[in-house]
């Protein structure tokens, strides 16, 4: 977790209204070491007027997307021509921070809209994808999971190097582990080899891999 936040926190820019997101970076820094620090609540109520603020900066302006990423950005001309507004990446921060909070606080319900609105203004972004895929995952929702998923693995290719793998390799264990739930193991079974493509010793695959081998075997014996 201290690793996502600190990718994801990177990631803000600072572009013409350097004062208001440098403040909101520093406010951002500290929601961060509460929440690593096991303190939800507390980090809750420091977002709220952080997330009202947000609000504000951009309320009546056309559909603000976060300015997260160069190759994300660049990708929004594609999906909302130049009718958007780009918007601080740290907005996306704070709703996602929000939400995981809330699911440290056993509230997923009340998480999920918060997810759902960061990828509303960061639909390219893989981490927040699957976030939300792995929110729609614990409420049992497989196929809408499974497709979010999908989604941040088609977001990763965006994405070089380690930090492509690293999202690639957990969109497709999520679309996986859903096609499991759903009764389709030889589909979950491609989508983890290709998790072993990019992660070749990853133990969590493996037991999987192991695990849809011993559903086989139950089948014909039964």
């Amino acid at each position: 977790m201290k690793l996502a936040f600190a990718l994801l926190l990177a990631a803000a820019p600072i572009g013409a209204a350097q004062a208001q997101e440098s403040t909101n970076d520093a406010k951002l820094g500290e929601i961060v070491q509460l929440i690593q620090g096991g303190q939800p609540q507390q980090a809750v109520d420091k977002l709220n007027p952080l997330l009202a603020d947000y609000e504000r900066r951009y309320a009546g302006k056309p559909k603000p997307l976060c300015d997260v990423e160069p190759a994300e950005t660049k990708a929004y001309a594609g999906v909302a021509g130049k009718d958007y507004t780009l918007a601080d990446g740290g907005w996306c921060i704070a709703l996602w921070a929000k939400g995981f909070a809330l699911i440290d606080l056993k509230q997923l319900d009340a998480a999920v809209p918060f997810l759902e609105r960061s990828v509303a203004l960061a639909p390219f972004h893989p981490h927040y994808l699957s976030e939300l895929g792995y929110a729609y995952q614990a409420q049992k929702s497989w196929q809408r999971s499974y497709d979010f998923y999908a989604r941040a693995a088609d977001a990763a290719l965006r994405q070089e190097g380690d930090r492509r793998n690293k999202s690639l390799r957990r969109a497709w264990f999520g679309m996986a582990f859903d096609m499991i739930e759903m009764g389709r193991l030889d589909d979950a079974e491609k989508l983890f080899r290709k998790c072993l493509e990019v992660s070749p010793n990853d133990e969590a695959v493996k037991s999987e891999l192991r695990y849809i081998e011993e559903q086989r075997a139950k089948k014909k014996t039964s």
